[in-house]
């Protein structure tokens, strides 16, 4: 019993964390409120087509990347496709296309943003050379806020040999994006603010007014160094985890609705009893994003984080006749007071193979699905006449978004939309992607996968590094070191 963890929640952060324990002689139960594991990071079923539940596209897998090292600590090899062109950015009046080549990445600003261009450049070889120290302090593997000695990771070996790089990082340590972008007179230049407002929402929740610099650096330079489509689906990492688990002896356990979380303070024990286990654990680890009591989670508080409105669809093959990006973001154009009421940010659409709940290529057709950000609160006030007329009407005008750039809607075989009502009844919360990274968020006062109840840890993308899915594994792995080390 003394070594018995119990995972609330089968996302990629509790999933990092279990694989982890296991492989240290912990013995791991995971329990998961839908079918599939993953979370974000999964896919579920629908008219018998495997959909993504959110992430698509992985980063971090590159060699020596930062996911590929704690996949490779664990064993697990994943086949990966590296994406010379990964997205499109559509604004109002002109695409930008994100490459990995450098060259063709600098050749496409001083296209798109000509009129400006030597400012954009020069702001954006600031960014990258920002980001290079980031992600070299992110691979000491240090863990904010610093608790303990070992949260530092190598970062004190690293400051011995790179004190000058760290007195050049401080002085950005309290600067959003705009402040950078005011040093090289862009702040109120549009098209740009538009392009990385866009890439923000989606990466960190936030636009450049409110971005802390330093994490998002790293999300706007994080395409040269390399992103990623897994084969089958970035499930496939979830999958993998899980049976890493199994295999050294844990469970994980799915369809099972978690029911009461309860410390005991006679046995200091964890009594959690869901649908299909009622057990007790001395250790116990929330990846759910969801409280179970007070203490147990970051959405007690009265912070805001967004929800989200996505679209699955089957479309016929032959509305992509041309090569396509990976995934489009898509500055929504429509003047609509709808829109303008309900959403937020860009709409982000992908085209993937189609596959059946068996895992075979369906011939013919593709999957589409598009997502964006929107007000949780107010799907959730509405009657339930509103809400059906109001998701369609939605629906419909986000679809014509999308017309404007593949004509899809002809092609339509399948389609369906679900809103933060959607997540609250199959994930338990309305709200996605974690908390925005400003910079009270990320750097002043990141928050802990430690809590202040006994043997509890959260992680996810409640807590830092903060939202994606890299981040999240990232959580989960520090939340396992801080288990391993102190109680092994």
């Amino acid at each position: 019993m003394t070594n018995s963890v119990c995972v609330l929640g089968a996302g990629i952060g509790g999933l990092m964390a279990g694989a982890y324990l296991a492989k240290a002689g912990f013995h791991v139960t995971v329990i998961e409120k839908a079918r599939t594991v993953g979370g974000s990071a999964g896919w579920y079923v629908r008219k018998d087509r495997i959909f993504p539940t959110g992430a698509t596209i992985a980063f971090g897998l590159e060699d020596g990347g930062l996911f590929r090292k704690h996949l490779d600590n664990l064993g697990i090899q994943v086949d990966v496709l590296e994406l010379s062109y990964p997205m499109d950015i559509v604004l109002p009046d002109r695409e930008v296309s994100i490459f990995l080549d450098s060259y063709k990445w600098e050749q496409e600003l001083r296209s798109k943003f000509s009129d400006r261009k030597h400012e954009v450049l020069e702001f954006w070889r600031k960014l990258n050379e920002i980001s290079q120290v980031v992600l070299e302090v992110t691979r000491t593997g240090v863990s904010l806020p610093i608790h303990r000695f070992y949260d530092l990771g190598g970062l004190p070996m690293w400051l011995m040999k790179n004190p000058r790089s760290f007195v050049r990082l401080t002085r950005y340590f309290y600067w959003t994006v705009e402040d950078l972008m005011k040093k090289y007179n862009l702040e109120n230049y549009v098209p740009l603010r538009q392009f990385l407002d866009a890439q923000l929402l989606d990466a960190v929740q936030t636009d450049v007014s409110e971005a802390a610099l330093l994490p998002s650096s790293l999300a706007l330079t994080i395409y040269r160094r390399g992103s990623f489509y897994v084969e089958n689906g970035i499930g496939t990492i979830s999958k993998k985890l899980a049976c890493m688990i199994e295999e050294l002896g844990g469970e994980v356990i799915t369809s099972s609705r978690v029911k009461a979380v309860i410390y005991n303070k006679e046995n200091k024990l964890w009594d959690v009893e869901s649908a299909k286990c009622k057990k007790s654990f001395t250790f116990l680890i929330n990846n759910t994003g969801v409280s179970f009591g007070a203490g147990t989670s970051y959405m007690e508080k009265e912070e805001f984080s967004w929800g989200a409105l996505r679209i699955d669809t089957i479309v016929n093959e032959a509305a992509c006749t041309q090569p396509l990006p990976f995934a489009y973001q898509m500055v929504v154009s429509s003047t609509s007071s709808l829109l303008k009421e309900l959403l937020h940010g860009p709409l982000y659409v992908t085209f993937q193979k189609s596959f059946n709940k068996e895992g075979t290529l369906v011939s013919g057709e593709l999957v589409m699905t598009a997502s964006i950000h929107t007000y949780p609160d107010k799907w959730v006030k509405l009657s339930k006449e509103e809400y059906k007329k109001i998701k369609q009407d939605v629906m419909e005008e986000l679809l014509s978004e999308i017309e404007r750039v593949i004509p899809i809607k002809r092609h339509l075989l399948y389609v369906e939309a679900g809103t933060p009502v959607t997540y609250q009844k199959f994930v338990g919360k309305g709200e996605v992607g974690g908390f925005p990274l400003t910079v009270t968020n990320a750097i002043l006062r990141p928050k802990s996968f430690r809590t202040k109840l006994p043997n509890l840890f959260i992680v996810g993308e409640q807590v830092f590094p903060g939202p994606g899915t890299l981040s999240s594994a990232l959580s989960g792995y520090y939340a396992a070191r801080a288990i391993i080390r102190e109680h092994q």
